[in-house]
């Protein structure tokens, strides 16, 4: 399409260059590499939105679907692809345009328990398999609610329950265990694979079972 192809143009020539993948166990291949457009939500106060949310404009011949994971190659930046919606023009996609969710996660473990083993000392412990440890994710406390005043540090968000931004192709069940980093342990109490499509959120509280 001519238009579509004129602003993939503008795109290489003023755009921030990406490379995009397809993540989750077996899947951790490129997909694309291209240009995009993006900008800052500025009707925002909290610096944890206008951080972590932006809104792109993708080439009309884009590969990605929501729960890709996008990576600025300038910075290094990874975002999840929340939602991807085209535009048109005489029935023909011109453009897609899409929100981002920065990962404050990048090498994130995923496991979950296939029964038990006796330990050492002849006590019961789970016996975990990892899902995945390379997992990216967005965590972070509630983001419908009102307590992301200050753009706070992962690590410093207590022990509250969160919400985890995590591509479906992960495929996180209630009862996983979550590691974002190491000496942290989340239990997933709920699973919500309805509010985005390809994106799933999971409640987490602290996992206090053996470790």
């Amino acid at each position: 399409m001519v238009l579509g192809d004129d602003i993939k143009a503008a795109y290489t020539d003023v755009g921030t260059a990406y490379s995009a993948s397809r993540r989750g166990p077996g899947l951790s291949g490129e997909l694309e590499t291209g240009y995009l457009d993006f900008e800052l939500n500025r009707q925002v106060t909290k610096p944890f939105i206008r951080e972590y949310f932006i809104e792109a404009s993708l080439p009309y011949d884009t590969e990605c679907v929501v729960g890709d994971v996008l990576e600025f190659t300038a910075d290094g930046r990874r975002f999840i692809l929340m939602n991807l919606t085209a535009d048109m023009f005489e029935n023909q996609v011109y453009e897609y345009q899409g929100v981002l969710y920065k990962c404050n996660v990048t090498a994130g473990k995923l496991e979950r328990s296939s029964g038990e083993d006796w330990d050492g000392n002849y006590r019961k412990e789970p016996n975990w398999v990892t899902i995945d440890d390379n997992v990216h994710a967005l965590q972070a406390e509630s983001l419908y609610g009102h307590s992301l005043e200050t753009d706070v540090e992962l690590g410093q968000l207590g022990l509250e329950k969160f919400e985890l931004y995590i591509p479906s192709t992960y495929g996180v069940r209630v009862k996983d265990r979550w590691t974002p980093i190491s000496g942290e342990w989340y239990l997933v109490t709920t699973v919500k694979k309805r509010r985005f499509d390809g994106v799933d959120v999971a409640e987490l509280k602290e996992d206090r079972r053996d470790r």
